[in-house]
């Protein structure tokens, strides 16, 4: 084992030639033989690193200048063992912060953003990923409430001047400069998701605008590298995605939804009519989804009337859009499915005037409500059955839910009814049950959605429990009764979910039914999913 002493004697004689202006690179064999080797030599530079005002040997530079110097020697190493140190050093859920002495300097921050984009992570991918991680780490750290430090500002005033270098590159280098350009986005975006403070700062023009070069990437037209647009409209989606565990946050739902430039770059991707252009061939769809997602803040975000005011003029401007809207194929149907679908959900719990303006938009409710085109896709009918539930009754979905995103009882009748004249004018529950009793457990599985989402809205239970059909054979008790009929565990859970919903308390339901059909809803709720009526044995052996 070297002496401490010798180790110490090694990194004085580097760091002096470092200062040396004029003097030749340090020559880092001496290192290596004391420390045997690189994993050696940055081993015992680690610990210095978060402790740079007790280093006086100045450990990151000789470890920045061995990793610049000597990259395939060391690159993969620096950035592998940093990664390790600082998941180790500043994990928020095992720290100690009433002894925490660690210190996150603005150099080893910008070290670790070139690692993120260094040459030679385009072929060697894991010096990024372990790059991309560690600045993510200690971004939680920063976020922790025991630290209230500046990590996330000074990462994105570097990330801002990366990205400024890396546009300025030569054609020859265009491929290297996308990739490295989406990594610098996608751990922008990661560090967003951690709170408002984050999303704050990446819109602030203190940080370079790093978010605004990202809404530049995936919106400007004509654009000369649709890949890279496809790339950064995917990463704008992840803002917009529901996350458990890193819930919607006032900043990032203000920015979503109050976005003029987010707005009306997405609208012309998708063919927007005020603009008189056609939809975009190849990044349409992902404009769409992105659209889609925002709609779903929309429905679920409180945010300032000047905001939700530009909102709405999105929603007026998406329905227009939809219209143009020709999907092919089955990938298509069913984005262009959830996107009429959480439309109508954001206008239904908006304003009276856009609620009476969808449910009078037959076009997109037969577009998104019509199973009749889809006879052979029990997936795609499933994805309209599903997609309605959840307009109806969002509640069954997403447990927390707020009473204000519940569309009125008229707005669900009115979609039911719609439902069924979407369908060759039919009865709603007629074609309800007709799914139900589909041989594909996909279009089943639909159905008792509906049928629950029905059942949980007091103002529909009586139209359900009273159907017959019209042959008065076609009964809604008798079907749901029947266990013959679901022979799937997943099929049986959802009907004793919709039995569930039915002998809520508000409900109320017995006298609606007879005695023997209340009992036996009773039973199966005592019993659970896997319950199943018996037959007496002298009956059964007759």
């Amino acid at each position: 084992m070297v002496p401490p002493s010798d180790v110490e004697e090694a990194l004085s004689a580097v760091a002096a030639a470092l200062n040396e202006s004029s003097a030749s690179s340090p020559d880092a064999s001496i290192l290596e033989s004391k420390l045997s080797g690189p994993d050696g030599v940055v081993t015992a530079l680690l610990p210095k690193l978060w402790l740079p005002q007790t280093d006086p040997n100045n450990s990151l530079s000789i470890l920045v200048h061995l990793v610049e110097a000597f990259p395939k020697k060391y690159m993969n190493i620096a950035a592998s063992a940093i990664r390790r140190d600082i998941e180790h050093n500043f994990d928020t859920t095992k720290m100690d912060t009433s002894e925490q002495t660690y210190e996150v300097c603005d150099a080893l921050i910008l070290a670790l953003a070139k690692l993120l984009v260094a040459p030679n992570s385009d072929t060697q991918t894991g010096i990024a990923t372990d790059a991309h991680a560690a600045l993510l780490a200690l971004c939680k750290w920063d976020n922790h409430e025991y630290h209230k430090s500046n990590t996330c500002q000074k990462l994105f005033q570097h990330l801002a001047t990366l990205w400024k270098y890396l546009q300025q590159q030569q054609k020859d280098k265009l491929r290297e400069s996308s990739t490295a350009q989406m990594r610098i986005a996608a751990l922008m975006i990661d560090v967003c998701l951690l709170g408002g403070k984050e999303v704050a700062l990446a819109l602030s023009d203190d940080t370079g605008g790093v978010m605004n070069k990202l809404l530049h990437l995936a919106l400007a037209f004509p654009n000369k590298d649709p890949l890279l647009q496809m790339t950064a409209l995917d990463a704008l989606e992840v803002l917009a995605v529901e996350n458990k565990d890193y819930p919607m946050t006032s900043e990032r739902a203000e920015f979503l939804l109050g976005n003029d430039e987010l707005h009306n770059g997405l609208l012309y991707l998708i063919g927007s009519s005020s603009e008189n252009v056609e939809f975009d061939p190849i990044n349409g769809y992902a404009a769409l989804r992105l659209l889609t997602e925002i709609c779903r803040v929309g429905i679920s975000s409180s945010v300032v009337d000047s905001t939700k005011n530009k909102f709405y003029s999105l929603l007026e401007s998406f329905q227009k859009a939809l219209h143009a809207l020709e999907p092919r194929g089955e990938s298509e149907r069913l984005s262009y499915i959830y996107a009429v679908s959480n439309l109508v959900a954001s206008c239904a719990t908006s304003t009276e005037e856009m609620s009476k303006s969808i449910l009078r938009d037959t076009t997109l409710l037969h577009g998104w409500l019509s199973l009749l085109s889809r006879s052979s896709q029990p997936k795609l009918k499933s994805a309209i059955l599903s997609s309605l539930s959840q307009v109806i009754e969002p509640g069954i979905w997403r447990e927390e839910e707020d009473a204000c995103t519940r569309p009125s009882d008229y707005i669900s009748l009115s979609l039911y009814h719609a439902f069924g004249e979407a369908n060759n004018q039919k009865d709603p529950t007629e074609c309800l049950l007709a799914s139900a009793k589909s041989p594909f457990v996909e279009e089943r599985l639909g159905a008792y959605n509906v049928l629950r989402a029905m059942a949980s809205r007091g103002c529909c239970v009586r139209m359900l429990l009273l159907y017959k059909g019209e042959d008065g054979n076609s009964i809604f008790v008798e079907w749901l009764l029947n266990q013959d009929n679901e022979f799937t565990n997943e099929g049986r859970q959802a009907k004793y979910n919709i039995v569930q919903s039915l002998l809520a308390a508000d409900n109320n339901i017995e006298g609606l039914i007879s005695t023997k059909a209340f009992r036996e809803m009773q039973l199966w709720m005592k019993r659970g999913p896997a319950h199943t009526t018996t037959v007496p044995w002298d009956l059964a052996t007759e």
